[in-house]
């Protein structure tokens, strides 16, 4: 059984190109930079961290003038936001948004990059989502964009189990909804019928 954590980093190095350069921030214990061959960045000097990788103490992407690949996996999404606009702008971008990806997502979209790749990752009883994007326009919008548009329309071993378990939460939150609040039950209503118009078309709604 792999240790917890590890199906996700595998779909961090598995998302991640090829590339001159590649830069893990905020890499933690630098098991994702070293299996990518990375500089692994911190905030403060990591006394944990791999001894095999090359660190540097940095506050995201900032000590570096061009970044071809950036990960940014295991934070906050509103987090990784910040170090996007903070700069430098990666030619590529993995990332892990542990709260929000949706919000993430969107965010993206809105902010001139578009995704291209996305994978899922069993994780704590429910599934880690990586993305990769890359500067363009989003041909993406609403619900599909918020969910992940290549993870709707892929073949990810994990797709229906995931969108099961997303389905069955937002039915859960919709009932729980119902007459205390009616615009998020009627949010929570858009959101269960678009899951489950997308579990029907592949023949997985129950």
């Amino acid at each position: 059984m792999k240790r917890a954590g590890a199906a996700r980093r595998d779909a961090l190095v598995r998302l991640c190109p090829a590339a001159s350069l590649v830069v893990d921030v905020g890499a933690d214990h630098g098991h994702v930079a070293h299996a990518l061959g990375a500089v692994a960045t911190e905030r403060r000097p990591h006394r944990s961290g791999r001894g095999d990788v090359p660190w540097v103490v940095a506050d995201g992407l900032a000590p570096f003038r061009h970044v071809p690949v950036a990960v940014i996996a295991g934070m906050g999404a509103h987090t990784i936001a910040g170090i996007l606009t903070r700069g430098p702008r990666p030619d590529v971008l993995v990332a892990h948004a542990q709260d929000d990806p949706p919000w993430l997502r969107r965010w993206l979209a809105a902010n001139g990059w578009r995704i291209d790749a996305e994978a899922l990752a069993p994780e704590a009883g429910r599934f880690a989502e990586v993305v990769r994007a890359v500067p363009g326009a989003s041909d993406a919008d609403g619900l599909t964009l918020a969910y992940g548009p290549r993870l709707l329309e892929g073949d990810d071993p994990h797709l229906r189990a995931h969108l099961l378990h997303t389905w069955r939460y937002t039915r859960r939150l919709h009932d729980a909804t119902n007459g205390r609040d009616p615009a998020r039950h009627a949010t929570l209503g858009d959101h269960a019928a678009f899951l489950a118009d997308h579990l029907a078309r592949r023949g997985w709604l129950p």
